[in-house]
């Protein structure tokens, strides 16, 4: 898969912004950073190549790879990966990022504390019942609550990935169009922060 950060020509307010935060969730949501060793690699690649993951991510590797891969993400600031689980069961691959680092800020005019999320329910049993728009809408919550200087939090599903779509939709995600970013035609969505700063938390 082709790099998505974007590392030359970053204005000084961008590199200021630092890297992405955890998001500040509440029960029955819990997440954290994924590391590079014990079983974290095994599981993210076992979901990743789920027959309703592959197709859009991807990023059918095995272990070693997916270890080096979040070895990367860990040392860098572009991105952070984590585990987001639900009542103590891990349920989804989830990575934050800061967009005017990533090709994804190319394509909307992007502030430089804009973040972004990737997302993958790794069970298929988790998909099809409104697991996904409650998670998107703690994540937005969340992320909102740990960066108080976020204005938006960004999407990017696949433009084929129609179940994705109407998840951020359903989530409160408006639409800002459909872009080749590279590696996939990219359907990008955003959710803005309420006025006053409030956003609403869902279990």
């Amino acid at each position: 898969m082709p790099a998505r950060e974007v590392t030359a020509g970053l204005a000084a307010t961008v590199v200021a912004a630092g890297p992405p935060p955890a998001p500040v969730l509440a029960p029955p949501w819990t997440v954290r950073a994924l590391t590079a060793g014990g079983g974290d690699p095994e599981l993210v690649s076992r979901w990743m190549n789920e027959p309703h993951v592959a197709p859009f991510w991807g990023q059918e590797w095995p272990p070693g790879r997916w270890a080096g891969a979040l070895a990367e993400q860990l040392a860098g600031e572009h991105s952070r990966p984590c585990l987001v689980a639900r009542d103590g069961t891990p349920l989804a691959y989830v990575e934050i990022y800061r967009t005017p680092r990533d090709v994804v800020g190319r394509h909307y005019d992007a502030d430089p504390y804009d973040l972004g999320v990737h997302l993958a329910i790794g069970d298929r049993d988790n998909t099809g019942r409104g697991v996904g728009r409650r998670l998107v809408r703690a994540l937005v919550a969340g992320l909102f609550a740990a960066d108080p200087r976020c204005r938006r939090v960004l999407a990017d599903p696949d433009e084929r990935h129609v179940v994705a779509r109407r998840m951020f939709a359903a989530a409160g995600f408006r639409p800002l169009g459909v872009y080749d970013i590279g590696h996939k035609h990219a359907a990008l969505y955003a959710h803005e922060r309420a006025p006053g700063g409030c956003v609403h938390r869902t279990g």
